[in-house]
């Protein structure tokens, strides 16, 4: 039964069209021929297109080596490598400056005639952001930049000018984050150099106050110094308790022995004081002054090391610095194209053409179900107290 509806509501439907098919062939030709000749009042837009190649950009590579050598494989893997490939020209590219300045370089304002508009400037980069596409070939790897204009030597002098804006910000860019980076290089550099100047220095001072020139050297020679010494003093107090039992205290040779005694002990003495040009430093006042001297030691080590780091790490980054105005690579300057890219006025047709046949369609058979069933519906509301 249900086959038996549908069957002839089917066939219903084929009555109704062919019984109106003079209706939807009007309808149908009448847009077609609308479409055609709206189509040809549309103004014709042509596609110029650059091809870009940017150079590769990595890390500095000495500093990975230094890194690799010093802090290990892991952390200095992080340093090197590519940096990156078109997200910062697709960044510029899309940049509001750089859109500003090519409305204002080809005076889109008038030609978009949108000075009368409430935000002329706004409007006109909006308008301009349909008619420019920026393209990443994943396959050839290079970028492409496309301009759609409806004069084609224009379109082509916005593709070439927009190249010419990318490597102005690019280099501007790039270089003032190299500079930067050399700056803040230079700047750790001087610390580093300040501060070991400022060891040396407090070492310079030290040796002038203490006298002591090579702390290592003369604590040996003092050392040696100390037990000679003592060695003669316990020699001479032999001697002249020799001497004293055999001759007596007011012989000539034991008065002589004693000051030869006297004599050394006053040196050993002296060298404990600090008297000596050995070590004239007392010996209370040794340990300290050995301290201060193996602190100044370390940090003279340690800045020395640090300031050989640097040194070519600074030379890197002044290297950098001049490296960094880089402009991107044309591969294929835009050249003013010869034949139109939109509108597709074929497609606008057949497109156009199909509307009309669908909605002339639709019309036949909703005003067919409409006289068939308005009585129905006007009972229906009258029955339910709708007016």
């Amino acid at each position: 039964m249900t086959d038996l509806r549908t069957s002839e509501t089917f066939w219903l439907l084929i009555r109704t069209i062919l019984n109106r098919r003079w209706f939807v062939i009007g309808v149908t030709g009448c847009t077609a021929i609308a479409a055609v000749i709206i189509s040809l009042f549309l103004s014709n837009w042509y596609l110029a297109e650059t091809r870009l190649l940017v150079p590769g950009q990595t890390s500095t590579g000495l500093l990975s080596s230094l890194a690799s050598g010093r802090i290990g494989g892991g952390t200095a893997s992080l340093l090197g490598g590519l940096i990156s490939d078109y997200q910062q020209q697709l960044a510029i590219l899309n940049s509001r400056t750089i859109k500003e300045n090519v409305v204002q370089e080809f005076g889109l304002i008038e030609i978009y005639d949108l000075a009368d508009s409430d935000a002329p400037m706004q409007y006109t980069i909006e308008e301009l952001e349909g008619n420019i596409e920026f393209v990443v070939d994943n396959e050839y790897n290079y970028l492409s930049i496309r301009v759609y204009d409806q004069d084609p030597q224009r379109a082509a002098n916005m593709a070439n000018f927009f190249v010419t804006e990318l490597n102005r910000i690019g280099i501007e860019l790039s270089t003032e984050t190299a500079r930067s980076y050399r700056l803040a290089v230079e700047k750790r550099y001087q610390e580093i150099e300040d501060s070991l100047n400022t060891v040396l220095l407090s070492v310079r001072e030290l040796q002038q106050q203490t006298g002591i020139l090579d702390l290592p050297t003369q604590g040996a020679a003092f050392m040696e110094g100390l037990t000679e010494w003592r060695s003669q003093i316990f020699l001479a107090e032999l001697e002249f308790d020799k001497l004293l039992f055999l001759y007596g205290p007011n012989h000539s040779q034991t008065k002589a022995a004693q000051n030869a005694v006297e004599q050394a002990s006053q040196s050993y003495n002296r060298a404990l004081e600090g008297a000596e040009r050995l070590m004239p430093v007392a010996r209370e006042d040794l340990p300290e002054v050995a301290f201060r001297f193996a602190d100044l030691q370390v940090e003279s080590v340690i800045l020395t090391s640090l300031i050989e780091f640097a040194r070519p790490l600074l030379e890197e980054a002044r290297l950098s610095e001049e490296r960094a105005a880089k402009s991107v690579q044309v591969l294929d300057p835009a050249i003013p194209p010869t034949e139109k890219a939109r509108p597709w006025r074929a497609a606008i047709c057949v497109v156009s053409t199909l509307s009309g046949f669908m909605l002339s369609l639709l019309y036949v058979l909703a005003s067919a179900w409409w006289k068939q069933n308005h009585a129905l519906i006007a009972s229906k509301l009258s029955s339910s107290g709708v007016a």
